[in-house]
């Protein structure tokens, strides 16, 4: 017991010796490590602007008052813009978080970047400095790059695809901080802003079925002789219907809902048709959902359980402007 208690006493004052010296280390170095890394970032914006620029300014980015976007001028009166050195940042590398320093010129064209920080796989990813892969980069508008295998015109790093999107990305950011300190939009990809409506329209709507008769006898809560059709109501796509038997009682009704719910992963809507039983209530059938099939009620996110609600109360509203 005794030389257990020696053992443990001896590596916690190795420990606290250890500790004390690591952070003397770090107060005597963190300043210059600071140093090295705002010359080497001044060092990186002066190499990418363009070489007209004879003076210089920088502005902070209002969405990260750490980074700086350095403004090239072609006169010493800073009155004409000849381009921009912007850090561009990606999470999206294969070894995590790519900074660059990206050249603008006003339109937004590449001049070149220079990496900043990477940890990407060596004689793979870390090939992203290279100039044969670097000057792919050069006057191309940097708001809208790709690799050729997502349909643009960089060719990739070989073997290191993830690395070289994520460069993509990161003069996209940068480009998108040079707006955001000159005050304007986000400069527009026509093609990127037609994918995100049609991808926007998909979730939303989805595509809608027809709304059959053997669709609406899978929601009647007994069988049906007849289905009589009658108007959905105001603001409605769909009809709703009266089913009865061969005696003419009414045995059910199957009406559509449709709600709306919004959530991280965007907008959507539902249409479903409910089944009601001769007594107005929910018939113990499963729902038909009519524009997105490909999602089991059982297993929502939170935007489609809200759209579900706000759909089942649609179709009560509905089934008893029907049924009075």
């Amino acid at each position: 017991m005794k030389k257990i208690l020696q053992l443990v006493v001896s590596l916690t004052i190795i420990s606290a010796v250890c500790a004390a010296v690591l952070a003397f280390v770090n107060k005597c170095t963190k300043d210059r490590i600071a140093n090295l890394t705002t010359e080497k970032t001044a060092a990186a914006a002066k190499a990418v602007l363009p070489s007209s620029v004879t003076a210089l300014d920088k502005k902070t980015d209002p969405s990260d008052p750490s980074l700086e976007v350095v403004i090239g001028y072609a006169d010493a009166a800073k009155t004409k813009v000849a381009g921009y050195a912007a850090p561009g940042l990606s999470k999206k590398g294969y070894g995590g978080e790519i900074r660059l320093m990206v050249g603008l010129t006003p339109d937004r064209k590449v001049v070149t970047y220079r990496p900043l920080a990477a940890n990407e796989t060596p004689g793979l990813g870390a090939k992203l400095g290279d100039q044969e892969f670097s000057k792919q980069f050069s006057d191309k508008n940097g708001t809208s790059l790709k690799v050729k295998k997502d349909g643009g015109e960089i060719d990739a790093i070989t073997g290191a695809t993830i690395t070289s999107r994520a460069v993509c990305e990161a003069i996209a950011d940068a480009c998108a901080r040079v707006d955001r300190i000159e005050g304007k939009a986000a400069a527009a990809d026509p093609a990127a802003e037609a994918a995100a409506r049609a991808e926007a329209d998909r979730k939303a709507v989805g595509k809608l079925q027809p709304l059959t008769d053997d669709i609406v006898r899978k929601v009647i809560s007994k069988p049906a002789d007849t289905l009589k059709q009658v108007p959905g109501g105001e603001g409605s796509k769909f009809p709703s219907y009266v089913a009865k038997d061969a005696s003419g009682a009414t045995v059910g009704y199957a009406v559509v809902g449709t709600g709306r719910g919004s959530g991280p992963n965007g907008d959507i809507v539902l249409h479903i048709l409910f089944g009601f039983t001769a007594a107005k209530m929910p018939a113990r059938r499963p729902q038909v959902n009519l524009n997105q099939p490909d999602v089991p009620m059982t297993d929502m996110e939170a935007a489609q359980r809200t759209a579900f609600a706000q759909a089942l109360a649609d179709a009560n509203a509905r089934l008893k402007a029907i049924a009075d």
